[in-house]
């Protein structure tokens, strides 16, 4: 795989060095022709940059308001996961591990740095996972609390390459884990493991988070392998 051009990734960090603030607090690029002039470039190569910094989620370009600078999207982080996946130069095992090792960091960083509001979301979201009698409602709950948990550890870098890795996960694991909130016996435990973590994330002490942290994947992985052999079984004695 070819690396990216060094020149237009100068190009890019130069284009996002000179925002400003605008009236709402919001990084904002100068206009196409100041961009020219300071940069002595023709409009259609400033365009070019403008195009690729918008297609990697940098900017948000608004007819009549301007060019502003955004959050990144983890789109670009999903698509190379996908891609490595199909290409076999990853596993789903080295995804799942992955994603493990993230969230016991991660979670131990939401404990030391939440806002009472994030973790009453957090409560929100166990309490949807626990009540859902909807599979889908609940396996959505499940995702959305995991996510919170990493928007909690505020780490901006985390939350990108998180959401990428959840989102490929998301896809590839799908079945499994319906199967999973279908069992009474595997939503019940997993459900007790994702009340343990509130808990633990309420003391703000980042060992019992690890801690409860640790026993949610190995209780999920337990019930989620059960469920998907139990089906297997079920569809080889057919």
């Amino acid at each position: 795989m070819s690396a990216i051009d060094p020149s237009l990734l100068d190009r890019l960090k130069e284009f996002v060095s000179i925002s400003d603030l605008s009236k709402d607090g919001r990084l904002k690029l100068p206009p196409e022709r100041a961009l020219c002039e300071h940069f002595g470039m023709h409009r259609t190569s400033v365009r070019n940059v403008l195009s690729v910094l918008q297609s990697l989620g940098f900017i948000e370009r608004k007819q009549g308001s301007g060019t502003f600078l955004k959050m990144p999207e983890p789109i670009f982080i999903q698509l190379y996961f996908e891609l490595a996946l199909r290409l076999n130069y990853i596993s789903v095992d080295h995804l799942e591990t992955a994603r493990e090792m993230f969230e016991r960091e991660i979670v131990q960083a939401a404990a030391v740095n939440h806002l009472e509001p994030e973790l009453e979301r957090l409560q929100a979201l166990c309490d949807k996972i626990v009540n859902s009698t909807d599979v889908m409602e609940g396996l959505q709950a499940d995702y959305d609390f995991h996510e919170q948990l990493a928007i909690m550890a505020k780490n901006p870098a985390i939350l990108i390459i998180f959401q990428g890795l959840s989102s490929v996960l998301k896809k590839v694991l799908h079945q499994r884990r319906v199967l999973a909130r279908q069992s009474p016996v595997a939503q019940e435990k997993t459900n007790e493991t994702h009340i343990a973590i509130v808990a633990a994330v309420k003391t703000r002490r980042r060992e019992l988070a690890r801690q409860a942290m640790d026993q949610h994947f190995e209780t999920w992985n337990q019930q989620t392998m059960r469920s998907y052999r139990q089906e297997a079984d079920i569809v080889a004695g057919e």
